[in-house]
């Protein structure tokens, strides 16, 4: 996808986040991430703020047909979280943000708040909320629904600093928006010559707490009842676009919750689960007309004997 098809795609995702209403999942459980996208320029135009949605995508419009943006390439800036025994996303490739404060009077605040805490950015400061996707809800094998996640789009309209990591996150990540949006037209096929995984024990889904202690009757239901796969989009990285922990010092290949589990190559990270769902609504809504297909399945797959998406299990 050239440069130019870029900026369409954020004007076209800017329209319809701000005339189609996005889905509530209303659960006292909640956080919120923020999906920041940048245009690779030297030279940033001024924008004018404005303060109705209407007078925003005017306002973008200005701003993305100037001269210094119109044939600019577009970025969507990802993590991957830092390698902790209490986290259940140890490792996984997503977004900036987390889980809603006493102090967060909105999701949005607790988006902003999050990703000021984990990577140093200011959203109030230089970027424009583009708006909200809709609210994924995590589950858990056995368990139901235990949290809704909100997804808030900006762009970033001025020049910033350059990212300083937290602890929280192994490296940061400016992944080109064109490799996302070109798998609308060629999505990764589950069992393909390019698929690859996320594994997932499902005894260990359904009884977690024995998953260090491995009882023999666990053991016995863990052979029986075998792997999850979650296919994965590969998202082709750059180190002259990431940012490393260096307290850490640790790449991307390096974070990993076994042996037989990455979240990244070298070359490569591995984006699944709910964060895949959300890169697929956003290059849907990035497009003339949203066509609701995925750019790769979010569900998983049993085996290549019994490949058909599992929509009941989660």
């Amino acid at each position: 996808m050239e440069s130019k098809a870029d900026v369409e795609c954020v004007a076209q995702l800017a329209r319809h986040l701000a005339s189609v209403p996005h889905v509530h999942i209303a659960h006292p459980r909640r956080s919120a991430v923020a999906i920041v996208i940048r245009l690779v320029i030297s030279t940033y135009p001024p924008y004018t703020p404005a303060q109705t949605p209407e007078a925003t995508i005017q306002s973008l419009h200005a701003f993305l047909n100037h001269p210094l943006v119109s044939s600019s390439q577009a970025q969507v800036l990802f993590i991957q979280r830092a390698q902790h025994s209490r986290d259940p996303w140890s490792g996984n490739i997503g977004f900036p943000g987390g889980k809603h404060e006493l102090c967060d009077t909105s999701d949005q605040d607790t988006a902003e708040r999050e990703t000021r805490e984990e990577l140093g950015l200011d959203l109030k400061m230089g970027f424009v909320h583009l708006g909200q996707l809709d609210d994924v809800a995590v589950y858990l094998l056995g368990q139901g629904t235990r949290m809704a996640v909100s997804p808030h789009v900006y762009l970033q309209t001025q020049e910033q600093s350059e990212l300083c990591v937290s602890d929280e996150v192994a490296s940061a990540h400016w992944i080109d928006f064109s490799c996302m949006v070109q798998r609308a037209e060629r999505p990764v096929r589950p069992f393909s010559r390019e698929y690859k995984s996320i594994g997932a024990n499902i005894a260990a889904r359904i009884f977690p707490k024995y998953a260090l202690t491995l009882p023999w009757w666990f053991r016995i239901a863990s052979v029986g009842l075998g792997n999850l796969h979650y296919t994965v989009l590969p998202l082709p990285y750059t180190a002259e676009h990431s940012v490393t922990n260096k307290v850490l010092e640790a790449g991307p290949n390096c974070v990993r919750v076994s042996d037989h589990v990455r979240f990244a190559s070298d070359t490569e990270l591995y984006l699944w689960g709910i964060s895949l769902c959300m890169v697929s609504e956003l290059v849907d809504m990035s497009l003339p007309i949203a066509p609701n297909r995925s750019v790769a399945s979010p569900w998983p797959q049993l085996g290549s004997w019994l490949w058909t998406d599992i929509n009941w299990v989660q």
